[in-house]
């Protein structure tokens, strides 16, 4: 059974990977290995304080299992699990013992060994006896982490099509982007600790978490305590055997019942007002409640204003609060970029629109009505709420420019990029459980938060004018030009998306039923066209492609945006940024040095996007369609074939 499943897992993978997954892959396994290595190094060291590495230890373990609990919420559904064998008479025991040595099978088993490696490590500084025993400590705890996140993964299940977990997942979300964005602090943090050592209640907690049992036992066994060299590990034990139990009762179909969202059935009807009336009010209030009771909408409202609350609360750790009045700015921006795929979340549900000739319009702009409703007054509220709480009335004009620009630039953004790079996804009632199942939209935010970024410098520009020349009037003129663009944004790209949509309705429809583009075909290589590049893209082109967005995004802000309002705050804290490190005549140079790197390595990211996009447009032209005569297809008659079609 056993040796069954670990084939057919092997099976599933290889057939399943693309290109642009081993590509991810390869990034992850760099990193995984680099982490592993980390973690075997830091056992080696030696400490002014005699208890700081077995706390460094225990926390570094601690960050292992915790990485393989919220790894399920974005890995997507594993290759085998429960589901596929409900039907079949395998005892759950049974089918949970050879599952589980199928998870055991991975390459991230692989490097989360490598790192618990480190309890040996720690063992050969104290004793031989220590050694022994932390060769069953490092086996437990792998079980343990794989079981943990098993069990995880099926609780996950149970509130992943709910209001609820769609905030849960947001918020996890913004958490760990905005901890990526700030991994410096990281370092600050170690310096602090190897000076000062943990505090000693922190130090009892993190002990107490099973992930650093081992770690006690390994301990006790070199001084001889050999009740809690044995107690440990039968605690640990024990903790293996109830997840496993756990894990096999919870196998196969979903026995919890899904989440029911009431809708207004034993309501009175409201009569609506004369704004709300025809055929765009009836679509704004469809969307209203789409945003109120849809899942995967629960977790766009959540992880804008979650991603910037938690990353202007970070510098607080070095007293820094120039960023509270740019939390509304940073919302709107992140909501742009995380609900860019409005038609592709609804699925098939298009042909409702498409049947009904002449409302592509009304519906463009009452989604992006519905949009401005939801996060309008929010980020507004957030930059008001910000600037109270900074207290310098100098940024005001930045925040109120910069949330008008993000707002407007992002209702029109995010309706035009769903139309024109529509990422097709499951029907909202065949969502999956894992974010990652809902359509790979990675590039597709990549490409609105640069866009709606770019929208917000002219009024962030006119700003900066202001305050360099010490111009009030001009300064503030920068936020009648920040809602100027936005109006423009909104208005020209509805408008634009409107057309696209009532042109190439059908062939939307088309891709999202099949995944693939109505206009794909196969030219003599074998090679499918009409793909998008994401998809056509080779390993190491992803790979380059993804490294210049990582420049991009660490040279324009963490190194290029952040030491700039720095400086314009007036701060002396220096921290990791290099502009501040430089003698002062060399501080705005390096800030804009910075800035044109970022921009640069996401000008690279782009150039490698639109070359494999031309690619692709050039061999579509050069392959001849089917039904194209001398005078070329009746335009009429090919929309009409595609909507039958789709």
């Amino acid at each position: 059974m056993v040796g069954v499943l670990i084939r057919m897992k092997l099976a599933v993978l290889r057939h399943s990977t693309t290109d642009a997954k081993m590509a991810l892959s390869g990034l992850g396994w760099t990193a995984g290995i680099c982490l592993a290595v980390t973690t075997l190094i830091l056992a080696s060291f030696d400490f002014s304080h005699p208890r700081l590495l077995m706390d460094l230890l225990a926390v570094t373990f601690a960050l292992w299992a915790l990485g393989w609990m919220i790894g399920p919420i974005f890995a997507g559904e594993p290759a085998l699990n429960g589901e596929h064998f409900h039907r079949q008479p395998i005892p759950p025991r049974t089918l949970a013992m050879g599952l589980l040595a199928a998870a055991l099978v991975a390459a991230t088993t692989a490097f989360t060994l490598i790192a618990f490696g480190a309890h040996i490590v720690f063992a050969a500084r104290l004793s031989w006896v220590a050694v022994v025993v932390s060769v069953p400590a490092v086996v437990l705890l792998l079980l343990l982490v794989v079981l943990l996140s098993r069990v995880v993964t099926l609780l996950f299940r149970s509130l992943a099509r709910s209001r609820i977990g769609g905030a849960v997942t947001a918020t996890v979300t913004a958490a760990m982007v905005s901890l990526c964005s700030f991994s410096w602090v990281l370092f600050i943090g170690i310096y602090l600790l190897l000076e000062y050592g943990f505090p000693p209640t922190f130090s009892t907690v993190v002990r107490a978490l099973p992930s650093s049992w081992g770690l006690l036992a390994v301990e006790a066994a070199a001084r001889g305590d050999w009740l809690w060299t044995v107690g440990p590990l039968v605690g640990l034990a024990v903790v293996v055997v109830l997840l496993f139990l756990a894990w096999s009762a919870l196998l196969g179909p979903q026995r919890l019942a899904r989440p029911v969202i009431r809708g207004s059935a034993g309501q009175r009807a409201v009569r609506r007002s004369r704004l709300l009336r025809g055929d765009q009010g009836a679509i704004y209030l469809k969307e209203m409640r789409t945003w109120w009771r849809d899942p995967v909408r629960t977790q766009g409202i959540v992880m804008g204003p979650a991603f910037s609350i938690i990353t202007v609360l970070f510098p607080l750790i070095f007293g820094f609060t120039a960023g509270f009045p740019f939390v509304g700015a940073a919302s709107a921006l992140m909501a742009a970029a995380t609900c860019a795929n409005p038609y592709g979340q609804d699925g098939t549900a298009l042909w409702l629109t498409l049947t009904v000739p002449g409302k592509e319009k009304a519906d463009v702009r009452a989604r992006q009505l519905a949009w401005l409703t939801v996060f309008g007054p929010l980020t507004l509220v957030l930059t008001l709420v910000g600037c109270l709480l900074h207290g310098d009335a100098s940024l005001v004009p930045w925040a109120l420019a910069g949330t008008f620009a993000a707002l407007g630039g992002g209702s029109g953004l995010l309706i035009w990029t769903s139309v024109v790079a529509l990422v097709p996804g499951p029907d909202p009632h065949k969502s999956k459980n894992s974010p990652m199942d809902h359509g790979d939209v990675t590039g597709q935010s990549f490409m609105m938060f640069f866009l709606v970024a770019l929208a917000m410098c002219p009024a962030l520009g006119v700003v900066w004018a202001g305050q360099a020349l010490d111009m009030p009037a001009l300064l503030w003129a920068g936020v009648p030009v920040g809602l100027l663009t936005g109006v423009l944004c909104h208005v020209t790209l509805g408008s634009v998306a409107a057309r696209e949509l009532r042109e190439k309705g059908p062939d939307l429809l088309h891709l999202m039923r099949s995944g693939a583009p109505a206009t794909a075909t196969a030219d003599e290589s074998g090679e499918t066209t009409g793909k998008s590049p994401f998809e056509t893209l080779s390993g190491g082109r992803q790979t380059v492609m993804w490294s210049c967005g990582a420049v991009g995004i660490l040279g324009l802000f963490p190194q290029g945006l952040v030491p700039l309002a720095i400086k314009l705050d007036g701060g002396q804290d220096k921290v990791w940024f290099l502009a501040l490190h430089v003698p002062e005549p060399w501080q705005w140079p390096v800030v804009a040095m910075m800035i044109i790197i970022g921009l640069a390595g996401f000008w690279g990211a782009y150039v490698v996007y639109r070359t494999e996009s031309r690619r692709l447009k050039a061999v579509a032209s050069a392959t001849p369609r089917d039904g194209d005569g001398a005078d070329g297809p009746n335009p009429e008659a090919v929309t009409e074939e595609r909507l039958t079609r789709a």
